[in-house]
């Protein structure tokens, strides 16, 4: 499974998260967007990650493994290194809640090209009018923009790495 997260921060301070939750094919999963409070993009980006555990259901345990991806390279290499610090187990004080990461087999953090995190931004940008939570089930009710735009980026894992 493969889930990207993106922020949103306007200058007046509206701060919004989003992702989404692909299969190993590439296929669409679950979409989500939440507003949040936060004046620090960093910060903003690790909320995003840490949100992630809200959206993670107990079937999506059976996958060996995961690939949490970001634009922001400055809060992967910040996870990255804590996680080698910690042995792989997400119990450093930021991030200690974010215990969907010890659920799975494996679970690893990477950077994402902008041009590969275009669902998750968009994501993050709807947001800002509404928060949302859309699933496979629901996909009728998602906007032809981001409908669109997750059909396009459709592809397995290793064509944007």
């Amino acid at each position: 499974m493969k889930i990207n997260v993106d922020d949103s921060l306007t200058s007046s301070g509206n701060a919004r998260i989003g992702g989404v939750f692909r299969d190993c094919k590439g296929r669409f999963i679950l979409a989500f967007g939440k507003k949040m409070v936060h004046w620090d993009i960093a910060q903003l980006e690790l909320g995003a990650f840490l949100s992630v555990k809200e959206y993670v259901k107990s079937w999506m345990q059976d996958y060996k493994w995961v690939i949490v991806e970001s634009d922001n390279i400055n809060v992967i290499t910040y996870i990255q290194n804590s996680l080698k610090q910690n042995k792989r187990l997400m119990d450093f004080i930021l991030v200690r809640d974010s215990l969907f990461v010890n659920d799975f087999n494996k679970t690893i953090f990477l950077h994402a090209y902008r041009k590969c995190n275009k669902v998750a931004n968009l994501c993050a940008t709807l947001a800002l009018e509404n928060s949302f939570y859309f699933d496979s089930f629901s996909f009728g009710d998602i906007p032809p923009l981001m409908a669109n735009l997750i059909k396009e980026e459709c592809h397995s894992f290793d064509v944007c790495n």
